[in-house]
């Protein structure tokens, strides 16, 4: 009986495996096979996890730009798309790639499987407000999975006055929360416990000062001046020169590019943008949970 049991969930845990892997389309397989032979030519699996995230945030560089990646389906799905990013999911799929035990064919499971943990509270898909769709609340669940550490006050970051409540507020742009009352009144309690954290940032007229404390590859996630939000876009700090610049997918570039100009001279000509919060990741690999 107990062995039967075993085999049952061996069963189970191969049939879950193979539904994942199954979510990456034929198109996004052929990148994946691009890149686990880059992964070996690179040596990824021999380095610790914050030097492999410059070397995968560079295979895609020039991969097409799009909004709203994540939006396509009706129901909560943990949308696999390599072949175009946003500024979120261009982190988030750097980052599932990073923390790999192993670059071949059968870890494409294991890649979905970060994607969710990295996307999603607890790692967990409930439903809509389970995704995190506040930057800063993804930054405290990455603390929380350690996963990331958030470096920001140790680079000289000062406190944010992080109050949360664009979702909320301006429901009716978002579909899920326009139709389901309960998913509204979910986002709003979420939005409560953003803003009983305290969280730092540095203010982009100090940004120069703080670049040597931060690192190639450390996560920057860009605050912002718009009422209701926290931070307005993602990307990684990458070192050339011995100065700090942003490898990003960005909006007005239509693809993932490095900014011409280093990082503060970037965000000085955007006056929305306030400054960054800084997050690095910590050097171990995702196991299962």
């Amino acid at each position: 009986m107990i062995r039967l049991f075993i085999y049952l969930l061996l069963f189970l845990q191969l049939s879950i495996n193979s539904c994942l892997a199954e979510r990456i389309s034929a198109e996004d397989q052929r990148i994946l096979k691009k890149f686990w032979q880059y992964a070996e030519a690179t040596h990824l699996s021999d380095l610790a996890v914050n030097e492999r995230i410059p070397l995968i945030a560079e295979f895609f560089i020039d991969t097409p730009y799009r909004s709203n990646t994540l939006e396509a389906k009706r129901e909560e799905l943990p949308v696999i798309n390599l072949h175009e990013f946003d500024c979120v999911t261009f982190v988030e799929n750097v980052l599932a790639l990073a923390y790999l035990p192993e670059y071949h064919a059968q870890a494409a499971d294991k890649f979905v499987n970060n994607i969710i943990r990295l996307r999603y509270r607890n790692g967990e898909i409930l439903d809509y407000t389970s995704r995190l769709h506040y930057s800063s609340d993804w930054l405290y669940e990455m603390e929380r999975q350690h996963l990331l550490t958030d470096i920001t006050a140790f680079t000289g970051g000062i406190v944010y006055p992080n109050q949360v409540n664009y979702m909320s507020k301006n429901f009716m742009r978002y579909p899920p929360l326009q139709k389901d009352s309960v998913l509204k009144e979910k986002m709003k309690i979420i939005e409560t416990d953003i803003n009983r954290r305290t969280y730092h940032f540095i203010p982009k007229q100090s940004i120069d000062q703080a670049c040597d404390k931060i690192k190639n590859g450390d996560v920057l996630l860009i605050t912002t001046n718009i009422k209701g939000l926290d931070t307005s876009h993602l990307g990684f700090a990458y070192k050339q020169g011995g100065k700090t610049y942003l490898l990003h997918a960005s909006s007005k570039s239509k693809k993932v590019t490095l900014t011409e100009v280093p990082l503060q001279e970037y965000m000085e000509g955007i006056s929305s943008q306030s400054g960054i919060m800084v997050a690095r990741a910590i050097k171990t690999i995702c196991t299962e949970k």
